[in-house]
């Protein structure tokens, strides 16, 4: 397969994920609310989210291949730099603790801190990953914006209450990204030429 049809492809990828970041928040925004911190919890249960896993999953997976697309295109316009590469390797920890985390949660609770430490690694990837792309112009500024503002949204998430839905702005950053993967628009098209 060549590599601008990976790169469509990818694009397809991305939407879907970010139609399976979006769906599983506002499913989890009709459910009772859970408890936050210790005290809490003493007295109120957690809200179960756990039918929504695989979802969330399929989810992360998506993005990945999503962000193999940006990265592809990234490669082919000779720009992929310093931060590129940083923001790619720290993605990568994020997915990587946040699997361990858990999966290793099977066999002690203590295991489960790295999930909350593998999820602010990739949410801080992915917004750096966001501003490579707009520095590499490997994809419209308006589709990487989009990214690095849903991206930075993540940080107020959280699946207990009303900020599950912090979720949404991220879901459509990868739609946007997405798109502009799938429709091949670079940041070059974007750019207005100039009549002399």
């Amino acid at each position: 397969m060549s590599s601008p049809n990976l790169i469509r492809w990818s694009g397809l990828a991305a939407m879907l994920a970010g139609v399976l970041w979006i769906v599983p928040a506002i499913i989890t925004a009709f459910k009772p609310r859970g408890c936050i911190g210790p005290e809490e919890c003493d007295v109120m249960a957690m809200r179960d989210t756990s039918d929504l896993a695989p979802l969330l999953l399929l989810a992360l997976m998506l993005s990945a291949v999503g962000l193999a697309g940006m990265i592809i295109r990234a490669w082919n316009t000779g720009r992929f730099d310093r931060l590129g590469q940083v923001s790619v390797a720290l993605c990568a920890v994020g997915v990587m603790l946040l699997v361990l985390g858990m999966g290793l949660n099977a066999i002690s609770e203590v295991f489960w801190a790295l999930v909350p430490l593998g999820g602010l690694a990739l949410v801080i990837g992915l917004a750096l990953v966001g501003i490579a792309a707009l520095r590499m112009e490997a994809l419209p500024r308006w589709a990487a914006g989009l990214l690095v503002i849903g991206s930075l949204g993540m940080l107020g998430f959280d699946d207990q209450n009303a900020q599950v839905l912090m979720a949404i702005p991220f879901g459509i950053g990868w739609v946007a990204v997405g798109y502009a993967l799938w429709s091949g628009r670079e940041a070059s098209a974007d750019q207005p030429s100039r009549v002399r």
